[in-house]
């Protein structure tokens, strides 16, 4: 009796073991993490004073075996796993936009003359216009905007007027988007460590080589986000995020003329039929020769070439000369379009002059001069005026200007961005059950793609609904020398009558950033003012730069958990901070 009991008890262990083993199997089956720092440490234990057993870089992705607090058990190769930190990677099981749309999807442009700008919201420049004939591409998307890539340029459009066609899976791939020919080389240069170089343009495929920063590589085809290229007698893929294509015009996406010169720096250009690779040579240009450039389109140049006769040429091949604009050629050659409803039409080239009209969005008027920045136009009453040149587009024969916004002051700024609580942790739990964990994540993906769209380096503390430790979180900007650090959140409270936004700082000297953001928000959301506040929050007292925690509002008042639970507060919110942020280092 006792044997069999004894046997039973084995057998009923081993059964025990091989369901635990089996549920833990398949619980990471099919996760994998994607790292999010340039050199990431994999260690023997989960320790951060544990033995290093391998180095791995930035975009790989590994499977995940185990779990451990916060740190995650990858494995390396066939032969080799090791624990890494949770915060340091980025989760795949939960991509950022819908798994179903793929960069090879389609955009259908459900309207002419839609303006695609430099950055998710309205406070961006806009760059250009598609149009329902238009071929797009989809890039990228938040829940208010797309990023799309039409004619080779990226940019972003409102959802509302589009529609996102999937690709079906069987179609072979499209031709790559551009080809340079050997007559036309193009190069690029390395700008980080340890980049990979792949068998194929994806980061599941097979790592060939590692190069270097400042490794100068021919670029031989572009496919979405990667670049084919050619060095050392070698040739694979690099993600393009990693190299920096040389001698590219920076110039706007507008096909606008301008009638500027520049000189050939190659020898034996070719002129295309059309502003691609793809478009038919019929001529050529030689070294040093001097030629008009008519327009411009997505880094190319539209030049007289002949007598009478245009074609385009690469214009990251041409060396521009000084714009210098004669007035009385611009008569009945060039007008101006206006963008906005009520812009201001004023009698000087300033914006201290009188404004004697509101022009409506659509108008147009004719350029008969420039002054600075300013176009000189006529009325219909024949009046003479100036209206800014950033703030309207043109057409025809007069240069285009653009003023630098928020994004200047942000450009190469590092902003880690909490979304509060996560995973087991859901937070506050709003009038009609709403969690805090979810909206906390909404928020700061919106506020994550305005910022990298000016040029930030942004960081989340979690990607997706996963527990992240309070410590953890400070550690996160610790590690990535952040310039500030955001923690943000929607409140609750017995009393469901109180709403309001409320910003919290630790440290005496970030009260001139919380000022700024806090009186951002109330202008974008004009939620109730609930002050800025000093209070003892661990994320914020053992966070090592400029930090705070913003409570956006209060989820126990059902008609504020209504609000925040809208797009266009969303939208609304993001847009804020964002400026928020970008007053406070303009007046650092």
């Amino acid at each position: 009796m006792h044997q069999k009991l004894h046997i039973f008890i084995i057998g009923l262990f081993l059964f025990s073991t091989f369901i635990t083993f089996f549920n833990t199997s398949t619980a990471y089956a099919n996760r994998t993490i994607e790292v999010a720092t340039d050199v990431l440490n994999v260690r023997e234990k989960p320790d951060a004073n544990s033995s290093i057993i391998s180095k791995v870089v930035r975009g790989e992705t590994y499977p995940v075996i185990s779990t451990q607090g916060e740190w995650l058990k990858i494995q390396v190769s066939d032969s080799k796993s090791g624990w890494v930190a949770s915060f340091l990677v980025s989760d795949n099981n939960q991509p950022h936009s819908s798994p179903s749309v793929t960069e090879a999807s389609e955009v259908q442009v459900l309207t002419d003359d839609l303006r695609v700008r430099s950055g998710p919201g309205t406070n961006f420049s806009v760059t250009g216009f598609i149009h329902s004939t238009d071929e797009v591409r989809y890039v990228d998307e938040n829940e208010n905007w797309i990023k799309i890539r039409a004619n080779g340029i990226d940019g972003w459009v409102s959802k509302e007027f589009i529609r996102i066609q999937e690709k079906d899976p069987n179609e072979t791939e499209d031709p790559p988007t551009s080809q340079p020919e050997p007559d036309d080389p193009q190069t690029a240069t390395i700008t980080t460590n340890g980049l990979n170089v792949r068998s194929e343009p994806t980061t599941q495929s097979e790592v060939l080589d590692s190069l270097s920063e400042g490794k100068v590589v021919l670029v031989l085809e572009q496919k979405l986000n990667w670049l084919k290229i050619s060095y050392d007698q070698k040739t694979g893929w690099i993600h393009q995020d990693y190299a920096k294509i040389d001698n590219q015009s920076s110039n706007s996406t507008s096909s606008n003329e301008t009638n500027s010169s520049a000189i050939i720096s190659v020898s034996g250009l070719n002129v295309r039929s059309d502003p691609s690779f793809s478009g038919k040579v019929i001529g050529q240009v030689l070294q040093g020769e001097e030629v008009t450039i008519v327009s411009e389109k997505n880094n190319w140049c539209e030049i007289e070439y002949e007598s009478g006769e245009t074609g385009w040429v690469a214009g990251w091949f041409l060396a521009k000369k000084p714009l210098s604009v004669d007035s009385s050629s611009l008569d009945g050659e060039g007008t101006v379009l206006i963008l906005e409803d009520g812009t201001n039409i004023r009698s000087e080239a300033a914006t201290s002059a009188k404004v004697i009209y509101r022009a409506a969005e659509g108008q147009s008027f004719p350029i008969i001069g420039v002054e600075n920045n300013w176009y000189q136009i006529q009325l219909q009453d024949g009046t003479k005026a100036y209206v800014a040149g950033w703030i309207v587009t043109t057409k025809g024969k007069a240069p285009t200007f653009t003023r630098a916004g928020a994004e200047q002051y942000l450009l190469n700024k590092v902003i880690v961005i909490d979304p509060g609580h996560g995973g087991k942790d859901v937070g506050a739990i709003g009038a009609q059950g709403t969690y805090e964990k979810d909206i906390t994540l909404r928020t700061s993906r919106l506020l994550q793609d305005k910022l990298k769209a000016a040029g930030a380096t942004v960081y989340l503390t979690r990607q997706n609904d996963t527990f992240v430790s309070l410590p953890v979180r400070a550690q996160t900007a610790n590690h990535h020398h952040a310039d500030v650090f955001l923690s943000l959140h929607y409140d609750s409270i017995d009393d469901s009558s109180v709403t309001g936004t409320t910003t919290y700082y630790y440290d005496a000297a970030d009260k001139r950033l919380a000022n700024h953001v806090h009186q951002s928000l109330i202008q974008f959301t004009n939620l109730r003012d609930r002050n800025v506040r000093q209070e003892n929050y661990l994320v914020l007292r053992e966070s090592l730069q400029p930090s705070l925690l913003l409570e956006l509002g209060y989820i126990s008042n059902r008609g504020e958990e209504l609000t925040v639970l809208t797009s266009e507060f969303q939208e609304r919110a993001s847009t804020a901070i964002y400026q928020g942020l970008a007053q406070y280092f303009r007046d650092r």
